[in-house]
């Protein structure tokens, strides 16, 4: 589908958010990913939605690191405000199930949190009778994607909580530090009774997965966001 590049935020020096606007009203799940193809570039990319799913979504955000040296990612500081771009999908079975009667913890690792996003504004956009809890891993703090946000949900949202961890802290620092742990985690999500949605490197998936096994938490309640099960050709 045709759509149409509406605004373009600077989240941090390396990721962009990029709202779009489709041609006409979309249809996905929360959680899916859309395949972006851009005009004169030959190589097309998967992306994480972090907007909530619908029947009829017309606008939706693409959060995403731009790496200089990639094959897609680097063409992407050159767009601008009015420039086209095609949408195909959706694509993924990561999908948010609203009639979950749990609570819901959110484990990111980086730009990993752009699909998390769209669970916890599910949650909160349709008042669902859930608390959600995010524990948001990141390098530095000038790495912290939708830090205002995350400050204004949680101000304004009485069962919306986060965490940020920070790998390598600037001394004024006075959050947690280090690599997400057994230790962070028992104290994050105390008894552990959440479901669990995960993304990130791969790297830190297996290490939160690792982490939620070991505290006795069922695989049917640990929901992570595998890049590698799409289709190679949507990779690309």
């Amino acid at each position: 589908m045709k759509a149409i590049i509406e605004r373009i935020i600077t989240e941090t020096p390396r990721v962009l958010s990029f709202v779009v606007k489709p041609g006409s009203p979309m249809s996905f799940k929360t959680g899916q990913a859309m395949r972006w193809n851009i005009p004169n570039v030959p190589a097309g990319r998967l992306f994480s939605v972090a907007t909530p799913g619908g029947d009829s979504v017309s606008e939706l955000w693409f959060t995403i690191r731009i790496f200089d040296e990639g094959k897609f990612t680097s063409h992407l500081r050159s767009l601008k405000a009015g420039d086209p771009i095609e949408l195909l999908g959706p694509y993924g079975n990561f999908i948010f199930d609203e009639t979950i009667q749990r609570d819901i913890g959110l484990i990111a690792g980086g730009s990993g949190v752009s699909v998390l996003r769209a669970i916890y504004l599910h949650v909160l956009t349709k008042k669902l009778p859930k608390k959600v809890h995010l524990v948001f891993s990141v390098i530095n703090v000038d790495e912290i994607i939708y830090r205002k946000e995350l400050e204004d949900l949680a101000r304004t949202h009485n069962n919306f909580t986060y965490t940020v961890v920070v790998t390598e802290p600037h001394p004024s620092w006075k959050g947690k530090t280090g690599f997400v742990t057994p230790q962070i985690f028992s104290e994050e999500f105390k008894d552990y009774r959440e479901e669990f949605f995960i993304c990130g490197p791969q790297p830190f998936i297996d290490c939160a997965e690792t982490i939620l096994n070991g505290a006795g938490v069922p695989k049917e309640r640990i929901h992570i966001d595998y890049w590698k099960f799409y289709p190679p050709k949507l990779m690309k």
